[in-house]
């Protein structure tokens, strides 16, 4: 493979991964707006699938966020890789 394919690979990829981070964050939005209905609905029960459910959707949240960081940092990294190989 040479360096032109190389760097048109990991172009490629940029362009998925661009891709991925938007469907992502849509991903995110509607989570959101899901949250925050069940939240509403949920908010005086204490009962034990109340709790889980709330510890749930923060979960699903955070893992959002640590999957929108990993795409950004495996970008950067693949971006310098990249311009190293000029």
């Amino acid at each position: 493979m040479s360096i032109g394919e190389i760097k048109a690979a990991l172009r490629e990829a940029d362009y998925s991964l661009d891709q991925a981070v938007a469907t992502i964050k849509e991903i995110g939005t509607k989570l959101d707006e899901v949250t925050g209905l069940a939240l509403a609905t949920l908010h005086d029960s204490r009962h034990a699938e109340a709790i889980k459910a709330r510890a749930d959707l923060t979960s699903a949240k955070r893992e959002v966020e640590l999957t929108l960081r990993t795409i950004t940092v495996v970008q950067d990294n693949a971006g310098s890789f990249r311009e190293s190989l000029g």
